[in-house]
């Protein structure tokens, strides 16, 4: 049997799982709190993007 109502998306914050509703001041973090500790962890290397290591030249001139 199928509903005919739209299906409503749960959100969790990344940091603490708290269930957020989408018009948070702070989406899609519940706190200032969270947000400050997620960036914090990007800030202190907890987190990186796969792949190699980017090439940053010793004499940039030329590649600008």
């Amino acid at each position: 049997m199928t509903s005919n109502h739209p299906q409503t998306l749960q959100f969790r914050c990344p940091t603490c799982k708290k269930s957020i509703e989408r018009s948070s001041d702070y989406f899609p973090f519940c706190s200032n709190r969270c947000k400050t500790t997620d960036l914090g962890r990007w800030a202190a290397g907890d987190y990186s993007i796969a792949g190699d290591d980017a090439f940053i030249p010793d004499n940039p001139e030329g590649y600008v």
